[in-house]
Parts: C-alpha cells; sequence; structure tokens
C-alpha cells in the first residue's frame, strides 16, 4: 500500500503554509487536496502519463498555486506538456550526465544564507556557462535540474526563491544564443509549469548588452514576473537588504563563502531525473 503524506513541518513553517498558501492544517483535509487533485489529472486528460503518483510529488502544485485546484491542474497538465514537448531539456533533465560540464563552471548555485523572508537564495552568474556548443537548452536543462532538486524540500515548496542574476560576464555571445524563436518555445517553462514560487529575482552589473537581451526576452516574461524583478547595475544596497551580505560571495559584495559550485555538482548528479533528494 502506498504510504501517504504526513506532515511534519514545524510550526512556524505550517502556520506560513496555512496562512499564506491555503493549506489546510488538517492532515486529512489536505490528503483530500491531493486526491482531488491528481484523480482530475488522471481523469480529465489522456494525453501525458503522470510522471509521479506521490502525494509529495503533487502537493508541490498546490502549494504553488495557494491550492487553486483549477490553477494546480493547469501547472501540473503544463509541467508534463512541456516534458513531451521539449525533450531537448528534459532528455538532459533527466540525465543530467549530459550536462556535467556545465555544472563545474557554477553558473546557477544557492547559497546557504536563506532571503529575509524565509526563500531559498539562488545566484546566476549569466554567461559563465555561455560558450562555443552550449545552447539555451543546456542552460535550462541546468536550471530545471537545480528547481527539481531543490523543490523536494518542503520548506523551498512554501518559502519560495530568490534570485540574484549577475551578468558582469555576459557578453555579444549571449545574444548568438538567443532568438525570438527559441524564447518563444522555452517560454513558460519557468512560470507556467514548474510548481515554483519566485520572489523576486535581483539583476546586477547589467550594461548595455543587457538591454538588447531584455528586449528580446521580455515578450515572454509574464507580466506578473517582470514585476518582481529589480534592475540594481552596480549599487547592491537593496540587493543586501533583502540578503545578509554575510551570506554573500565577495563578487556580490559580500562576507561570505565563496559558491559551493563542486559540492552542488555532487548533489545534483546524484539525484538523475525525478528520484528524491538528500537534505540540503
Amino acid at each position: 500500500m502506498t504510504v501517504r503524506y504526513e506532515c511534519k513541518l514545524d510550526s512556524e513553517l505550517l502556520k506560513k503554509a496555512v496562512t499564506e498558501l491555503n493549506e489546510p492544517e488538517n492532515n486529512d483535509e489536505r490528503l483530500e487536496e491531493i486526491d482531488k487533485l491528481r484523480n482530475r489529472f488522471l481523469k480529465e486528460q489522456q494525453e501525458f502519463q503522470l510522471l509521479r503518483s506521490d502525494d509529495a510529488f503533487i502537493l508541490r502544485f498546490l502549494r504553488a498555486k495557494k491550492f487553486n485546484q483549477d490553477k494546480a491542474f493547469a501547472t501540473l497538465v503544463n509541467y508534463h506538456r512541456k516534458r513531451s514537448e521539449i525533450r531537448e531539456v528534459f532528455d538532459k533533465v533527466d540525465d543530467p550526465q549530459q550536462v556535467a560540464h556545465l555544472l563545474d563552471r557554477g553558473g546557477v548555485v544557492p547559497i546557504r544564507q536563506k532571503a529575509k523572508d524565509g526563500s531559498t537564495v539562488i545566484i546566476s552568474r549569466i554567461g559563465v556557462n555561455w560558450h562555443e556548443g552550449v545552447t539555451m537548452y543546456d542552460q535550462m536543462a541546468v536550471g530545471i535540474i537545480l528547481l527539481e532538486y531543490l523543490l523536494e524540500d518542503e520548506s523551498v515548496q512554501i518559502n519560495g526563491i530568490t534570485q540574484i542574476n549577475d551578468y558582469a560576464q555576459a557578453g555579444v555571445h549571449l545574444l548568438k544564443m538567443l532568438s525570438p524563436t527559441i524564447m518563444k518555445r522555452l517560454s513558460g517553462v519557468m512560470t507556467d509549469a514548474m510548481p515554483l514560487r519566485v520572489k523576486v529575482v535581483h539583476m546586477v552589473n547589467e550594461y548595455k548588452i543587457f538591454s538588447i537581451f531584455y528586449a528580446i526576452a521580455k515578450p515572454f516574461i509574464k507580466e506578473k514576473i517582470q514585476k518582481r524583478m529589480r534592475m540594481h547595475g552596480e549599487n547592491l544596497t537593496n540587493v543586501h537588504e533583502d540578503v545578509d551580505p554575510k551570506g554573500l560571495p565577495q563578487f556580490l559584495a559580500g562576507t561570505g563563502p565563496d559558491l559551493d559550485v563542486a559540492g552542488w555538482k555532487e548533489r545534483l548528479l546524484s539525484t538523475v531525473g525525478h528520484g528524491e533528494r538528500t537534505d540540503l
């Protein structure tokens, strides 16, 4: 018999889930919501086979959409649709060894320091991975591999993520990888398919090249996400208001440790596809 989800959230995290995400505090009621979404997927759509049927997997979609069944259902379907349509990305997600060489570069790495709202901080060094032979599909795969790993953690599901995009190493090679066709194809993967709560996206060290990049990308970025984007240039004062600089690396004007690139590569490669992850 399948083991059902049992809530083991601490009191503070449970309170946040209840008040901010409309999550039922009673576990039987929570299981009813999980069953409702899973059964609807199995009944109403015949195009895709449910990738995972366990309670924990279904629950992350409900949390991402504040237990709105219609929105959670749409995201769950979109998740499976994108997996089917963009195999250039998800073949690599299911076999992270294909992009192991990019993980060595540390283009996308979480840090131990949480944002002041409790969200997990992910640092993206735009341009670090972008060299000859690397595609936007490769970049997207690396990001999703990381998110799939992080989303096994219930605190990430509930508190969301804060992203810091550093454009210091971005150059014209960035534009060579972009096109409206590719952006259109990849649009919606993060916002409409991943069960993810994005709290804020900080952009730092963005230069003239960024305006061209943003002009290409903007039509494919949902308005809700655009409103959460903050541009800072070289002034990181407002970033530090969200994330204590004691936990940030030196290149972000912090006094914290360097990025744990090797450690995160090991964690991600140890979790192939959609299995359970080890503790952070």
